[in-house]
């Protein structure tokens, strides 16, 4: 049993948390200070977007998605903006991969940090949940206003309700399979998203080398999506560069998440537009 001093000690820690609380700045501000989108006024505070309707995911051409995890962390704001492109030609989606320290070993943001990203850009957010119990997590993201919400198939125990779920607060829902997970014992849970994401390295690290034998896999789903069996985005992340991107736009990739080739290049909007460029090539060369 707390003594009376204890207790009056507890009381003063607690007042002063709750002082602190209600002073500290928004994290978004400590993004370097990027400007806010000018109309917010579908969003309530915490960034869930009410009201947003879900909408089937479209793609008529190749989608480049740079990869935060290969930016610089202390200046977010500035290189999600050093991909926009000045007129347009910029990233299509920004990937931003979610580590929770348990399903994968890294460490990386949560959904606070998620929520000030989302209010500081006004390009699509395609999240990358890996982590354990996305049942429980993911439909945060979405309620967030993320454009793509993906979790692993390895880790999801509902990944049919929990797609509804997503797609219900608005988000468009991926799935996400390791380089070593096959893709038939998920074909009919697929119908239900709308992106699928093959991993071409080992998640949890970025800078890893291209395992070229996943793209067997995006094969087979591009045949599916062409003969009408499933209707979703073909994405694949890691190890996409100048040297691998023709590979997986000719194994019928849609979306590619480039990060040491976008954020390592001298101009990352320029890189962007020459990623998606040799995508382009390739795609008319497989069709």
């Amino acid at each position: 049993m707390l003594s009376p001093s204890d207790r009056q000690e507890a009381r003063r820690r607690s007042q002063a948390h709750d002082e602190w609380s209600s002073t500290r700045p928004d994290i978004a501000d400590l993004l370097d200070g990027q400007d806010r989108l000018a109309d917010r006024r579908d969003q309530p505070l915490g960034g869930a977007v009410r009201g947003r309707r879900y909408t089937p995911c479209v793609s008529n051409q190749p989608l480049i998605a740079p990869s935060l995890l290969s930016a610089d962390f202390a200046r977010l704001a500035d290189e999600m903006a050093a991909v926009g492109g000045d007129s347009g030609g910029g990233a299509d989606w920004l990937h931003v991969d979610v580590m929770d320290a348990h399903f994968v070993p890294n460490l990386t943001l949560g959904l606070p940090v998620v929520q000030s990203l989302q209010k500081s850009t006004d390009i699509p957010l395609d999240c990358h949940l890996m982590i354990d119990d996305p049942d429980r997590w993911a439909v945060g993201y979405a309620e967030a206003g993320v454009h793509n919400v993906t979790v692993h198939a390895e880790a999801a125990d509902e990944p049919v309700g929990l797609a509804k779920n997503l797609r219900a607060a608005g988000a468009k829902a991926g799935l996400s399979i390791k380089p070593n997970t096959p893709l038939e014992p998920y074909t009919d849970v697929l119908k239900h998203y709308d992106t699928l994401l093959v991993m071409s390295v080992e998640p949890g690290f970025g800078g890893q080398k291209f395992i070229g034998e996943v793209l067997e896999k995006t094969r087979r789903a591009r045949r599916m999506v062409d003969t009408g069996h499933l209707n979703l985005v073909v994405e694949i992340d890691g190890g996409i560069n100048t040297e691998t991107i023709e590979q997986a736009a000719e194994a019928g990739v849609d979306c590619f998440v480039a990060g040491s080739a976008v954020y390592g290049a001298e101009d990352p909007a320029r890189a962007v537009e020459g990623l998606r460029s040799q995508a382009i090539n390739a795609a008319h060369a497989r069709q």
